[in-house]
């Protein structure tokens, strides 16, 4: 019984830890499950050793499909939290990318990347949003050590 609690307690803590990582985001609601439930969504975090190598100590993505609406809602987000920060974008017949450094938390650098694909006469968008942290000092930077 005492080593359940113990459990259920650690866990509570690393999830909410966890879920600090993306404080003081606009798109911090959708890892929250506000804008899409968390159980339609595909969700990956990496933490630790297998990071390092690329200068991160942190990585969330979520992939989901979305209606053309929530997609509009989750560009607007991505794009008030990409305010006044280097960013780049890439849209192409049926893809559209963007990549945003934001604001430092602490000592880590942050780093948000935005896709949504789709096809022609489909209301449906398939979305994947990832959120990364780390000593990697620029988006440039990522992008070269990621390639």
């Amino acid at each position: 019984m005492r080593i359940q609690r113990s459990l259920l307690l650690l866990t509570f803590l690393m999830t909410s830890l966890m879920s600090q990582a993306q404080t003081g985001l606009k798109v911090n609601e959708l890892f929250l499950g506000h804008i899409i439930p968390q159980e339609q969504m595909i969700e990956t975090r990496v933490r630790g050793k297998t990071l390092s190598k690329y200068q991160l100590t942190y990585y969330r993505s979520l992939r989901f499909t979305a209606t053309e609406e929530e997609a509009l809602r989750l560009r607007r987000l991505v794009d008030d939290d990409s305010r006044g920060q280097f960013a780049s974008v890439y849209e192409t017949r049926g893809s559209y990318t963007q990549k945003v450094q934001v604001s430092r938390q602490g000592d880590k650098n942050r780093f948000l990347c935005y896709q949504e694909q789709w096809k022609r006469k489909e209301d449906r968008r398939q979305v994947t949003v990832i959120y990364m942290e780390g000593t990697v000092t620029s988006l440039k930077q990522l992008e070269e050590l990621l390639k």
